[in-house]
């Protein structure tokens, strides 16, 4: 026989809706995947999308600049809104600032890249260019030159890590590495530094163990240079 009062029987939670211009920013996005479209094509304009959801100008547009700000749509003034190219970047101004909060995540990001850089120095070797290891050398001299000079070359050392991996041919590699490197140098600006002479050598060392063709010394002089950022971070 049945519970007339219910008993034992549980309902779920129940929960509030999301505001509309989420659902919006949701719609907008599946109709981008169902139309196939890519980087650079237009979407519908603001009128005909608020026309075919049934909602307002207004939650249309709330949801176009919540997905610029994510880099899914880039408007372009006069033209219309469209598709944007991928890329990490709109993550570079929300990364810093969760990392100023306590010094546990910015290690985990140096252990990271750390981890990344030594998985792929194996691939990076195999792939090197003559011209590029000439253009990774013409850095490291520049790089000893301003250490001897007692000024700063953080945009040498950006330079370094990138064309290490450039001749990989992954564009989106490239970015998640600069991408940790801006925030890195974002979030801990202040950082007293090691030895200028200490990092260059470990730069010569990583590219000295790739030229040569050893993975294991690659991978070593990899960890060594993170090792060195990470044992500074817990200091």
């Amino acid at each position: 026989m049945a519970d007339p009062e219910g008993a034992g029987i549980s309902f779920r939670r129940l929960t509030s809706p999301a505001p509309l211009h989420q659902t919006v920013q949701e719609e907008i996005r599946n109709f981008i995947v169902a139309n196939r479209l890519g980087p650079g094509d237009p979407i519908k304009p603001e009128a005909e999308l608020a026309r075919e959801f049934g909602v307002s100008r207004n939650s249309v547009r709330e949801a176009v600049k919540a997905l610029e700000s994510t880099g899914v749509l880039e408007t372009r003034r006069g033209s219309g809104v469209y598709v944007r190219d991928f890329s990490f970047a709109p993550l570079l101004d929300h990364l810093p600032y969760g990392l100023m909060h306590g010094g546990r995540a910015l290690r985990e990001l140096v252990a990271l890249r750390k981890a990344l850089e030594s998985a792929m120095i194996g691939d990076a070797m195999a792939a090197m260019k003559p011209e590029t290891e000439a253009a990774m050398r013409e850095v490291l001299a520049e790089m000893s030159r301003l250490a001897e000079a007692g000024r700063p070359f953080a945009d040498q050392d950006r330079e370094f890590h990138r064309l290490l991996f450039r001749d990989l041919g992954n564009a989106m590699l490239l970015q998640l590495f600069d991408l940790f490197w801006m925030a890195y140098h974002r979030a801990a600006p202040a950082m007293p530094g090691r030895e200028p002479a200490e990092v260059c050598q470990n730069h010569v060392a990583i590219l000295d163990a790739v030229v040569a063709g050893d993975l294991r010394q690659s991978q070593e002089a990899v960890q060594r240079h993170y090792t060195g950022i990470e044992d500074r971070l817990r200091d």
